[in-house]
Order: structure tokens, then C-alpha cells, then sequence
């Protein structure tokens, strides 16, 4: 037997996106006590599927059903007879539709992480629907009572196509420069948790004060700002903030 690895700190999903996000062309074989299984990469498109008298999407949910096991690539090899050519999104998607369904994994709404993985999967006109719902924020609680939603998101949850969309909200207090013109200035490390949500640059914020006034402002972010919203003056004019007033900020 070659070098082999263990599974267990790897899930196998994120392994097999691995190598046909790399484009590879070989085997990678998981050694299992009860059978071997086989997935053959061309070009990083999925050629075939084998664990024991099972093939395709039969064989690939029964190790996802079953995760285990120690895993070789074989880099370079090519099935004689593929009866596959697909991608590994695809594939996986429809394998853990007959997987046991999970519990609710948070209440809140959920943000799509990668649009253009999303955008390359063929979904019916109902999956659509859901992925709309998701897309305007409706709540993972709300749309768990419809089967289909409900299984739709577990599964790209599995793929780490969807993450919980936590709260954009920050709480700051106004400070006054003269350093830049026309901008609102926040923290690198609020800017970037903003744009790790978002998955885009934030160009806007939204101000809200202690009155329930909103501004909106162009946005940049700087370093060692904390939790201070720095303000030129020809901004400040535009409020009636103060240095030192404490204010609710996200980006639009």
C-alpha cells in the first residue's frame, strides 16, 4: 500500500474540491476495512465513482455517509472507461440529498459565500426560489419548515456555499480629522470583517445617531482606529453629530 493519510482531520469534500479546483488528473483512492473507494479525476472534472458494486452518486453518498477511512493520490492516472464528466459541486449536491437531514443549524439569515460556484449548478425553479429568500435575508428559521428549503440548505451549508450572516452592526464613537476630505473613516479590522460578510468592498455606510437621524457617507478604513468613526469636518457640517457622540454604523 503507498503512503496513505488519515480522514479524520480532513473532511473529504474540501479534499476532492482541492484537487479539481487545481485541475488534477489522477485517483484518489480512500482505503476502508469494508471496501476501497475510488474517485477518478480528469482535469478536475469528476470521470468516476467506485466504492465496491456501487458507482456514481450511489457510491459517493455511502462515503459521505461514512466518512472514514485513509486516503492516496495516485497523481497522473486516467480511468479507462469514465462514465463521468462532472464537477465536484454537482455531484456532491445531489449525493446528500439522501443523507439523514440535520438539525437547524442557526435561526438567523444565512449570506452566500461563493456566487460563482452557484451560478455554474443547474437548480430547479423551486431551489431558485429558496436561493432568492436567502439572497433577501429571510431568517434559515423561517424557511426550515419547507422540506426542500430545508434540505437545499444543509447541503450547501455542507459545502460551504453558505455561513450564518452575523450582524453588520457597530456601535462607535465620532471623532474629528482634517486629514481627508469627503470620507467616513472606520477601523481595518471592522472594514474587513464588513467585507468578509458583504463578500465585496463596503463603499457606503449608514450612520444612525442617538435622535434616530441616518447619513450615509462614502467609506475607507484606516489602521489603530478602534472603535472611533472618524469624520472630516465638511461631513460633520452635515449632522448634527459631535465629537464624542456615540453612534450605530454598517455599511449599505
Amino acid at each position: 500500500m503507498p503512503h496513505t493519510t488519515s480522514l479524520e482531520h480532513f473532511d473529504f469534500l474540501q479534499l476532492l474540491r482541492m484537487l479539481a479546483d487545481n485541475r488534477k488528473t489522477g485517483l484518489l483512492t480512500i482505503y476502508r476495512p469494508q471496501g476501497d473507494f475510488e474517485a477518478w479525476l480528469e482535469q478536475g472534472l469528476v470521470r468516476h465513482l467506485q466504492l465496491g458494486h456501487l458507482q456514481g452518486v450511489l457510491a459517493l453518498a455511502a462515503l459521505l455517509n461514512d466518512p472514514q477511512g485513509r486516503f492516496h493520490f495516485d497523481e497522473g492516472r486516467t480511468h479507462p472507461s469514465p462514465a463521468l464528466k462532472q464537477t465536484v459541486d454537482s455531484l456532491a449536491l445531489e449525493a446528500m440529498a439522501s443523507l439523514p437531514e440535520q438539525d437547524m443549524p442557526f435561526a438567523g439569515p444565512a449570506r452566500m459565500t461563493d456566487a460563482e460556484r452557484l451560478d455554474a449548478m443547474d437548480w430547479t425553479d423551486e431551489e431558485r426560489h429558496v436561493l432568492r429568500q436567502i439572497e433577501q435575508q429571510v431568517p434559515v428559521s423561517d424557511l426550515w419548515s419547507q422540506p426542500l428549503a430545508r434540505g437545499l440548505i444543509s447541503r450547501l451549508l455542507r459545502l460551504g456555499l453558505l455561513k450564518e450572516r452575523r450582524s453588520r452592526v457597530a456601535r462607535l464613537v465620532v471623532a474629528v480629522t482634517h486629514e481627508v476630505r469627503g470620507v467616513a473613516l472606520i477601523d481595518d479590522l471592522i472594514f474587513r470583517r464588513w467585507k468578509e460578510d458583504l463578500v465585496r468592498h463596503p463603499q457606503v455606510l449608514a450612520l444612525r445617531d442617538e435622535a434616530g437621524h441616518i447619513y450615509q457617507f462614502p467609506l475607507r478604513s484606516g489602521p489603530n482606529l478602534g472603535t472611533q468613526l472618524v469624520l472630516p469636518p465638511d461631513l460633520i457640517m452635515q449632522t448634527r453629530l459631535r465629537a464624542g457622540d456615540s453612534v450605530l454604523v454598517k455599511p449599505v
